[in-house]
């Protein structure tokens, strides 16, 4: 009888054990989401454009400096082409260039970049419609992302490259 118990003892105290690791399993694999999305949230630039309309989010950094470029266009920034469209362009730190780019639509910017990056080995494997007035693209290429965000804020597209 007294072996009896102590299996259904030790039994008990399995079922406790799995029943702690199913509870804590679904908190540890949030704390290693919430590391890697602040991780992925301090290697973005430093802000997104202000559009009207939409609510102020407070902790959100401020891009609408990168909307804006000024001084003259690279032909292609840290291997990655720029379109010979460009009007202006400026490289805000060692990962963001943004450029302006006159007469172009969206379409033509996808397009462009679609051609040219798939040339030099880069995939798509994520995107937005990026249409007439803007979108988001992402290429890959081995540990390299480029995130290509194509934005209208007042009449002119700009195109912000991010390379990480």
């Amino acid at each position: 009888m007294l072996r009896l118990s102590s299996m259904a003892a030790l039994a008990a105290l399995a079922l406790a054990a799995m029943a702690c690791r199913l509870i804590t399993a679904p908190i540890s694999g949030a704390q290693d989401l919430a590391s890697t999305a602040e991780a992925f949230a301090t290697a973005l630039p430093s802000g997104i454009p202000e559009i009207e309309g939409l609510p102020d989010i407070p902790g959100m950094p401020d891009v609408t400096e990168f909307l804006n470029p000024s001084g003259a266009p690279a032909s292609e920034w840290r291997g990655i082409p720029i379109m010979p469209e460009a009007t202006a362009g400026e490289e805000f730190d060692p990962n963001t260039y943004s450029f302006k780019v006159a007469g172009a639509t969206g379409l033509e910017v996808e397009e462009f970049y679609d051609a040219q990056l798939e040339a030099l080995g880069w995939s798509s494997p994520v995107r937005t419609n990026v249409g007439t007035d803007g979108g988001y693209m992402l290429f890959t290429k081995g540990t390299s992302a480029l995130s290509i965000m194509v934005i209208k804020p007042e009449g002119e597209l700009v195109v912000l490259l991010i390379l990480q």
